[in-house]
């Protein structure tokens, strides 16, 4: 970017293993690890008091939540002191030196949310990437962490190829939208998943890094994950009885479940953490006749906690179906779809089909996506196959959506990757 666009670049590092590549490069390097202890803070009500003002939140414990469920760490005062002390570090970043724009991937661990509400409050732009419908797209969220799609980046003409092109990928192949940083997540719990050269790979750096070289990172809890992934074998082993085949004759609702633990569930909607208990109340007011498929989330099969899941199995009119089955054909065939923010509401839309979201998702200005506000709401919908027999395409909302997704890819260091992802960093900051 500096050679082509007159920019200069810094890293605000999170991995101090990585800090000796980039210098070694020539960059700019501010080491959260190895600098912030100077501005260690212990978390108190008058400076919780503080932050909360700085941030305009009401309660700053949402900005713990995601570290605290996914690392297990439990210890609030801990995780504040750790909030307050990178708030601290932040600020003497962004107050001793210029920044255009601050650019990461969108997280809700401690680190990167706090990085970003810190630069909010310094009136400093911010970009927040995340993963877009379309393969090797991205969102770049602009000085907010939910997508905007009020600010067109491509022309008309190209979001029409786009979704030209997408149409053929997905009607043709029933292509799975996946990053290409998560598809080693994509495959099914068994040992291969876990046990695989690149896997034994990063433990053993992280091990080195962590223990024998003391060098510190921000996602170090390696126990935490192995045992994590251990256990997701043996639930996914302890589940294959429960698993039905995907029968299409059946009239039925299909309901996605999300990744456990993911930002979409503990950061942007907090409220519906426990989808299980989601599926309990929609199993017990459905109409007689009508059935609810749910599905594992393709990258965290094994992942559900196995005897609330077993539990809600002995309802007669619940089928958790076969992780080997595609969600296309079973939104293809359902009567809708009923989501919290999945991904495959979106696919849903695309194929036509109507969709509920308890939560806010970017595809709920679809117009045939309805927002339902609470559990309650989801007992007086219509449940008339007639009302559902139509097909429900919205393309003036994908024209939008085509036009306002960014070309990239993250962690793919192709050179075309490279190039695609700094021109589309540029178009947007130019926006």
């Amino acid at each position: 970017m500096k050679t082509k666009h007159g920019l200069s670049s810094a890293f605000l590092t999170f991995y101090e293993p990585g800090d000796r590549v980039l210098q070694a490069r020539g960059y700019k390097v501010f080491s959260i690890h190895k600098e912030s202890p100077k501005f260690s803070l212990k978390a108190d009500f008058f400076n919780i008091k503080e932050i909360e003002k700085k941030y305009a939140l009401s309660n700053i414990r949402s900005l713990i939540l995601h570290e605290k469920l996914t690392f297990q760490r439990y210890d609030e005062q801990t995780l504040l002191n750790k909030l307050l002390t990178y708030d601290a570090y932040f600020t003497h970043v962004l107050k001793n030196n210029s920044f255009g724009c601050i650019i990461q991937e969108l997280g809700a661990f401690i680190a990167p949310i706090s990085l970003y509400f810190c630069a909010k409050s310094f009136n400093i732009n911010h970009i927040f990437i995340e993963p877009a419908l379309f393969r090797g797209y991205v969102f770049l969220n602009y000085n907010s962490i939910d997508v905007n799609l009020e600010s067109p980046i491509y022309s008309s003409d190209r979001a029409n190829y786009l979704l030209e092109e997408y149409k053929n990928q997905y009607h043709g192949f029933k292509t799975v939208s996946m990053p290409v940083k998560d598809r080693h997540h994509f495959m099914d719990a068994g040992l291969k998943k876990l046990i695989n050269v690149r896997n034994i790979k990063r433990l053993s750096e992280k091990l080195y890094y962590k223990y024998i070289r003391g060098e510190k990172e921000e996602y170090d809890a390696i126990y935490n994950h192995v045992k994590r992934g251990f256990a997701s074998v043996v639930r996914r082993a302890s589940l294959s009885s429960f698993y039905s085949s995907f029968d299409k004759s059946q009239s039925y609702i299909y309901f996605p479940l999300h990744v456990p633990l993911d930002f979409q569930l503990t950061f942007r909607e907090p409220k519906y953490l426990n989808q299980l208990a989601i599926v309990e109340y929609i199993s017990n007011v459905l109409p007689y006749g009508i059935k609810l498929y749910i599905k594992e989330h393709p990258a965290s099969i094994g992942a559900y906690d196995f005897w609330q899941l077993k539990k809600i199995l002995k309802l007669e009119n619940v089928k958790l179906i076969n992780p080997s089955v595609n969600s296309y054909d079973i939104i293809k065939n359902s009567m809708f779809v009923v989501t919290i923010n999945s991904k495959v509401g979106a696919e849903a839309l695309f194929q036509g089909k109507k969709v509920y979201a308890f939560g806010s998702p970017y595809y709920i200005s679809n117009k045939y996506a309805m927002k339902l506000n609470n559990l309650e709401d989801f007992k007086s919908l219509n449940f008339s196959q007639d009302v559902y027999s139509g097909n429900y395409f919205d393309r003036d909302f994908f024209h939008k959506l085509a036009s306002g997704v960014s070309i990239g890819e993250l962690y793919f260091n192709s050179p075309e990757n490279l190039e695609n992802f700094s021109n589309s960093l540029i178009e947007r900051l130019k926006k």
